[in-house]
C-alpha cells in the first residue's frame, strides 16, 4: 500500500526530532512495515534537502526561502502538486494522510480531490484553538479556520488524539464533520521512555519537571504562581524545566517570583536526554491553556512519573489529578496534594502503565494506522 504524507516540514535526517518527535517516531515505526511504501512531501523544512531517505520513507522537501509570503507559498503548494502528480503517475498512492488540518491539511484536499485518492486530517496542534485573551488558535484567523474548514470537508478521516479534542470538534463543527473522527493518539517508544532508578542531581526531596517552550499557551505564568502557593509548604521545592527559552522570558519570570532557587532552567535538550532527565523527577506538571495530545505528559507516564496537568490534550486519559487551565490557585492545592501523598501517588501511576502503554505505545498506534490506511484503501 502507498501513502502519501503532506506536511509543513519534517525531519532533515534520522536524527533530527525537530518539535515533532511523535511524526518523526511514527514514520520510522511506519517505514518498518513490509506492506506500506510511505512517501513525504514537507512543505516549509528542510531548506536545500529536495530529495532524500528517512529510514525506508523517500522524503521530497518542497521548502524555499520567504515561504512567509504568500507569492511563494502558493509556488510551493503548486510544486507539490507537480510532484505528486510525476509520483503518482509512476505509481499511484492508495492514501493521502496530512499532518495538521491547516496549510497542508489545505493542500491534501486539493491534491485527493483532483487524483481521487482517499484523505485523512490529522490535528496535530491548535488547529481547534480559539483563545482570544492570547491570541492563539487557527479558529480565531480567517484563513487559517477556512483551510481547516475545507481540510475537514474533503477528509474522509479525521484523526483526532485525544478525547478533548474530539469535544473541540463538537464544538465548532456539525455532524457531518463529527461522523469522520477517529480517536487514534500518537505512540510513544516504550524502549526509550521507561521508568529507571532515579539518579539525583538535585536534592533528595520531590523534585517537579515541566517541558515546553516559553510560549503563552503553555501558561509558565500559571505554573509560576502556582508554585509561589507550594514553596510556603515545600520551601525546598525544586522544579525543572525543559524547553527553548530564547528570549530568557523565563530566566525573568522566576526572578520576579523570586523562584530562582527552586526552578532549574535546562533550556532545550536534544529527545534522546528527556528520558534520562524525566528519570530524575517524581512529578510531571503541565500548566498549559490547550493541547492537541500533550507528547511530554505522555513521556512522563511512560517513565512512571505522577501527573498534574490543566484539563487539555490527553490528561483526562492518563491521569485524576488535573484541574481547570488558567486557575493557578487549583493548580497549587493539586500539587500540594500530590507531594504530600506521593508514595500513594507513584503506586497509582505504576499501576496505570500497563494500561497506558496499550493505549499509547508507538508499536501499538503505528498498528491502528496501518488499519485505518488499509481500511480506506479497500474503499477506493
Amino acid at each position: 500500500m502507498r501513502i502519501a504524507w503532506v506536511t509543513t516540514g519534517f525531519s532533515k535526517d534520522e536524527n533530527d526530532y525537530g518539535g515533532a518527535a511523535a511524526i518523526h517516531n511514527l514514520a520510522r515505526e511506519l517505514s518498518k512495515a513490509n506492506d506500506i511504501e510511505l512517501t513525504i512531501f514537507s512543505l516549509y523544512h528542510p531548506l536545500n534537502q529536495p530529495e532524500y531517505n528517512f529510514y525506508k520513507a523517500r522524503v521530497f522537501s518542497l521548502a524555499e526561502k520567504g515561504f512567509e509570503s504568500r507569492a511563494v507559498k502558493l509556488k510551493i503548494w503548486r510544486n507539490c502538486q507537480r510532484k505528486f502528480a510525476r509520483e503518482h503517475s509512476i505509481n499511484k498512492f492508495d492514501v493521502i494522510h496530512s499532518m495538521w488540518a491547516g496549510e497542508s491539511g489545505y493542500v491534501a484536499s486539493k491534491l485527493s480531490k483532483s487524483f481521487g485518492v482517499p484523505l485523512i486530517i490529522n490535528i496535530c496542534g491548535g488547529e481547534l484553538a480559539r483563545i482570544k485573551e492570547i491570541g492563539y488558535g487557527s479558529m480565531l484567523k480567517y484563513w487559517q479556520k477556512r483551510f481547516v474548514d475545507t481540510s475537514f470537508a474533503s477528509a474522509d478521516k479525521i484523526i483526532s488524539g485525544s478525547e478533548y479534542i474530539t469535544e473541540k470538534i463538537k464544538e465548532f463543527y456539525k455532524n457531518d464533520i463529527l461522523s469522520k473522527v477517529v480517536e487514534l493518539p500518537f505512540g510513544m517508544d516504550e524502549n526509550v521512555f521507561f521508568p529507571s532508578k532515579k539518579r539525583r542531581t538535585f536534592k533528595e526531596q520531590p523534585v517537579l519537571i515541566n517541558v515546553g517552550s516559553a510560549v503563552t499557551v503553555k501558561s509558565h505564568i500559571t505554573l509560576f504562581n502556582a508554585l509561589t502557593i507550594v514553596i510556603k509548604k515545600f520551601p525546598e521545592l525544586i522544579l525543572i524545566h525543559c524547553g527553548l527559552d530564547n528570549r530568557g522570558i523565563l530566566l525573568k519570570m522566576a526572578e520576579e517570583f523570586e523562584l530562582q532557587s527552586n526552578v532549574k532552567l535546562m533550556g532545550f535538550l536534544p529527545y534522546e536526554e528527556m528520558p534520562k532527565i524525566m528519570n530524575q523527577a517524581d512529578i510531571f506538571v503541565s500548566s498549559s491553556l490547550y493541547e492537541s495530545q500533550n507528547m511530554a505528559l505522555i513521556e512522563a507516564a511512560f517513565c512512571g512519573l505522577s501527573l498534574v496537568s490543566t484539563d487539555v490534550g490527553a490528561a483526562r486519559e492518563v491521569t485524576d489529578n488535573i484541574v481547570k487551565p488558567g486557575d493557578h490557585i487549583l493548580l497549587a492545592n493539586k500539587i500540594i496534594e500530590v507531594m504530600e501523598n506521593l508514595d500513594k501517588e507513584k503506586d497509582k501511576a505504576k499501576h496505570k502503565l500497563d494500561v497506558i502503554r496499550l493505549k499509547y505505545s508507538l508499536v501499538n498506534t503505528a498498528k491502528r494506522f496501518v488499519e485505518l490506511y488499509n481500511f480506506l484503501g479497500s474503499l477506493k
